[in-house]
């Protein structure tokens, strides 16, 4: 037989049934740990995230890029319009000029 003091201990030494429910109420299973490590992502590829996003200061920048790029757009435009003006009126001159042709040979072969 056991003594009291050797009772009580194993008493001390053990966990009753309540407190072995209480932690394993509140321990996580193996598959609950797994599956909470697929969804994590490592500190590594955070970093590697972070180092491949643009910054506000980057896209401040790109936004200036953008409209410095409009307005040499806009310019360009301008002057395709003046050229296309300018090709159409010398279009005209040039067929003036070859009617007048034409009619000043016209008049020669008479």
């Amino acid at each position: 037989m056991a003594t009291k003091q050797e009772l009580e201990e194993i008493k001390a030494n053990m966990a009753t049934k309540q407190e072995l429910e209480e932690i394993k109420a509140n321990m996580a299973t193996k598959q609950e740990l797994e599956e909470i490590k697929a969804n994590m992502a490592t500190k590594q590829e955070l970093e590697e995230i972070k180092a491949n996003m643009a910054t506000k200061q980057d896209l401040a920048l790109i936004q200036q890029a953008v409209l410095e790029t409009n307005e040499i757009v806009k310019k360009l435009e301008n002057k395709i319009d003046n050229h296309e003006q300018l090709l159409t009126l010398l279009s005209h001159r040039s067929l003036e000029h070859e009617a007048a042709i034409s009619s000043i040979r016209f008049i020669l072969t008479k």
